[in-house]
């Protein structure tokens, strides 16, 4: 009986710990993902078109 409340602990253990790593693993990524997004300097990435012209890629304004 002993063995059954432990393996039922375990089970309930490692359940919350998986729950808790991907909450976890949520939030940095957002925060990785919010970081990305900007330059160095702060201001946000500016999208790229390309020229038909001279076929080089410019900041879209």
């Amino acid at each position: 009986m002993v063995n059954v409340f432990a393996a039922a602990g375990l089970a309930i253990g490692g359940y919350l710990l998986v729950r808790a790593v991907r909450r976890e693993m949520g939030r940095i990524e957002k925060k990785v993902s919010r970081v990305a997004r900007k330059t160095p300097d702060g201001q946000p990435i500016k999208t790229l078109e390309r020229d038909p012209e001279t076929g080089r890629y410019r900041p879209k304004d």
